[in-house]
């Protein structure tokens, strides 16, 4: 699991409880999704176009292919954004914790915007949209925990609504 160090004394906290964060994002999930399925497309990618020239001297595409590599290079594209902008997403005090492999935000509960599901990917993927810029942008993703199976039953974004809302009003 990922840890984010907290300091308890630290004045500029709102975190005001010194138990450990609550992770929302499925941690395997998001490693699959951010690191492992990726990198194996691209070298997919990356070598079918060189075994091509290798076995046939060129590259060319074959008549009544050119749709499927349309659609291999538009879905290269949409996995990218979507590995770029997924993201750890958790909470301590009355703070959203954001993270990723190399660096990590802390977001007041306040600068929330919304809390939604992703209309494409409908109780498997939880948009969170800023009211300002973040270090990770104005809006991240998250795959929560069990999404695939839990988002069968229910609505893994209500969960981080009513955190964040319950102290709000």
């Amino acid at each position: 699991m990922y840890h984010v160090p907290v300091d308890v004394d630290d004045p500029l906290s709102s975190a005001p409880d010194a138990g450990p964060p609550v992770w929302l994002s499925g941690t395997i999930l998001t490693f699959l999704n951010k690191v492992v399925f990726p990198t194996l497309w691209l070298t997919v990618m990356a070598w079918v176009p060189i075994w091509v020239f290798v076995t046939r001297g060129r590259i060319s595409i074959t008549h009544g292919w050119g749709f499927i590599v349309l659609f291999a290079v538009a879905s290269t594209v949409v996995m990218m954004w979507l590995t770029v902008h997924l993201q750890l997403v958790g909470y301590h005090g009355r703070e959203l914790l954001i993270a990723n492999y190399w660096r990590e935000a802390r977001v007041p509960f306040d600068q929330v915007a919304a809390v939604e599901p992703v209309w494409w990917y409908r109780s498997r993927l939880v948009r969170i949209r800023f009211k300002r810029p973040t270090a990770f942008g104005s809006s991240v993703y998250y795959l929560p925990k069990w999404g695939p199976l839990r988002g069968m039953f229910s609505k893994p974004e209500e969960e981080l609504k009513r955190v964040i809302w319950s102290g709000l009003m």
